[in-house]
């Protein structure tokens, strides 16, 4: 995942060291090097405060922007270039309070000086961004503005003025949009409201073993706890978590509608066609390719089917439940796990195809520039994501638990930071940053890259069973779970649009009957209220993006075995391009057309063969 800001050569068993069984540490207690360096933007809450304090006041910035550019911008492109630096400029000095507040609240949630920090920054952001929300109202009252688009001073912003004729008449007043700049914390708080109760208020009773041993359960072991070979253990942390979850169920879901409520009213009041339209349309895509990737996928059920069957008969059970779908169909004892500096390996090793600058400038950053937060400890933000700003070095936050699954995730926000880096370091601030559609995309190939490292590293060996087994894992997790997922929201706010309350009952409706067409048979019962702890609904319409991002990336990887010298540097030019084109552009200028159903049906062919290549290795 790649967190938006407002707007581990040889593959050693080891015992991890970690607190697996106990409480976790203090963010006080967990060893240096195991955390991130935030020194490029802050050396500490002190700092913070003194940047934060030398920010301008609203009365001062007002009266500047005012007598400086408002009712100006048609008396020539160079006043224009001089209000889009100004507000670039403010807007970076911004994001660096913002990522910094944001990352030090992810270390522990429940710590009182970044969650204070983070509301006002939040605030702040929203207060001094508003008055300049009179330039896209006024900039379109200009006729010439396409021709002045075109030549020198303004065609270094051509790109972004195309985008804003492209979509002129969701561009309100400049009244309406100062209002709807001033309300943007209020929308935020859905999200902010579901994170305080799923990392703070949330608190789990431990899970146990089949032979009643006890486990403590946390949002960063659930993960670990569903992926044990013991399906005792796996039931009891499943059920653990999600009859905890259920007790807010009135709570949450009243929360999830007031956010498709409020972007429903949004979308119309900036004359789109729903929630979702306005979701994609501001990145140019269409509809059609969100609608034809569902039903792609419902096509192609049958493959999942397929692959619970297999997993039926390996796991020896007489039914797949949902606490089974992580579990590896290594026949292993034990599972392998790697330490940090061991994963650290194997990913570096894996990158070779991308070329030695990729390969040097990730080695810096996964040692000595600690780009990387992988501790444990109490109050720690649940999940993977990669952030930082175009002023920092990337900034990658997870937990580390030493499971491939944990390996296979270094590797995404590795593939998601490196984007980043190459972006910042190619583009100018104001097109550096790049649409979630073709972020994904790099962190995914990274995956597929490690993939296919060790199951050549390993061929021949039990250690290509746990890889052949994530393969599947991935696909479905990314691609039809994610697909599943986009349903749900999909159904969910086109009923909001269509003035359709949508309580706990409909929504755990929608949700069931989903999993029961998806997974085939009949769902465990707690799977109605899983969606409760999806984060991802509260960055809507975002989910999609991971399915096709895998099936692009399935693309690259093809193109880069098939043709290695042009299909680096078509993937290099990919990074580089931040978000300088449309996102289907960039893609199709890397070898990917989302406007043909190729790639999602490219990536179902590579499915069932992995799935073949299963049945081979555990069936014989």
């Amino acid at each position: 995942m790649i967190e938006s800001a407002i707007t581990g050569h040889v593959m050693l068993a080891t015992e991890y060291s970690g607190q697996s069984a106990n409480t976790p540490p203090k963010r006080s207690a967990v060893p240096l090097h195991e955390t991130w360096d935030l020194s490029k933007l802050f050396l500490d809450f002190d700092h913070w405060e003194k940047a934060f304090a030398e920010l301008p006041t609203l009365a001062a910035l007002k009266l500047h922007v005012s007598q400086n550019y408002g009712g100006k911008l048609s008396q020539s492109p160079e006043i224009i270039v001089r209000v889009f630096q100004d507000r670039n400029t403010l807007r970076e000095r911004l994001l660096n309070l913002y990522v910094y507040a944001g990352l030090r609240n992810a270390e522990d949630v429940g710590n009182a000086e970044s969650t204070a920090a983070q509301a006002r920054i939040q605030a702040k952001f929203s207060e001094l961004m508003a008055p300049y929300a009179f330039v896209e109202p006024e900039l379109l009252q200009i006729k010439n503005l396409k021709q002045w688009a075109s030549q020198k001073p303004l065609s270094k912003h051509a790109y972004e003025i195309e985008e804003l004729i492209r979509e002129q008449k969701h561009v309100l007043q400049q009244n309406e949009e100062t209002l709807l700049a001033q309300l943007a914390p209020i929308f935020d708080q859905f999200s902010s409201i579901h994170s305080k109760w799923n990392n703070v208020d949330l608190k789990f009773a431990d899970a146990e073993d089949s032979q009643g041993k006890k486990h403590t359960l946390s949002h960063g072991r659930y993960s670990l706890l569903t992926s044990s070979k013991d399906r005792t253990l796996r039931k009891s942390a499943y059920e653990t978590l999600h009859n905890e979850i259920v007790k807010q169920r009135n709570t949450i879901s009243a929360n999830f509608y007031a956010r498709l409520l409020s972007g429903t009213l949004v979308a119309k009041a900036r004359h789109y066609d729903g929630f979702r339209h306005s979701q994609l349309s501001p990145d140019n895509i269409p509809l059609a390719v969100y609608d034809n990737l569902i039903a792609d996928v419902r096509a192609n059920l049958s493959s999942l089917h397929k692959s619970m069957e297999l997993r039926q008969k390996v796991l020896g059970i007489e039914k797949v439940e949902g606490y089974d779908r992580r579990v590896s169909l290594s026949n292993e004892e034990h599972q392998q796990i790697f330490t940090f500096e061991e994963a650290r390996e194997l990913v570096l090793a894996a990158l070779e195809p991308l070329g030695t600058e990729y390969i040097e400038i990730a080695k810096r950053g996964l040692g000595e520039q600690r780009w990387v937060d992988y501790a444990e400890n109490l109050g720690k933000r649940s999940g993977a994501f990669s952030w930082g700003t175009y002023s920092s070095n990337p900034i990658i936050h997870m937990t580390w638990t030493g499971t491939l699954d944990n390996v296979f995730t270094l590797a995404h926000e590795l593939g998601h930071s490196m984007h980043s880096y190459f972006s910042n370091q190619t583009q100018p601030f104001h097109l550096a940053s790049y649409t979630i559609f073709v972020a994904e995309v790099a962190s995914t190939l990274v995956e597929g890259l490690l993939a296919q490292f060790l199951l050549k590293k390993f061929q021949g060996t039990p250690a290509v069973k746990n890889v052949l087994s994530h393969q599947i894992e991935a696909f479905e997790g990314t691609v039809l779970r994610q697909v599943l997922f986009a349903t749900f929201e999909r159904d969910a706010s086109q009923k909001v649009d269509e003035g359709m309350p949508m309580g706990p009952d409909e929504l755990d409706a929608l949700f069931m009957n989903l999993n029961q067409e998806w997974y085939g048979g009949t769902p465990h019962p707690l799977v109605r209220h899983e969606w409760m702890r999806i984060p991802h609904f509260y960055s809507t319409f975002y989910v999609y993006k991971y399915a096709t991002s895998y099936c692009a990336s399935q693309s690259l990887l093809q193109n880069l075995n098939a043709d290695p010298v042009s299909a680096q540097q078509k993937i290099m030019n990919l990074l580089k391009a931040g978000g300088s084109q449309a996102p289907l552009q960039i893609l199709n200028e890397a070898g990917v057309d989302f406007m043909t159903p190729y790639p999602v049906r490219n990536a179902f062919s590579l499915y069932e063969a992995s799935i073949l290549a299963c049945e081979r290795s555990f069936l014989g």
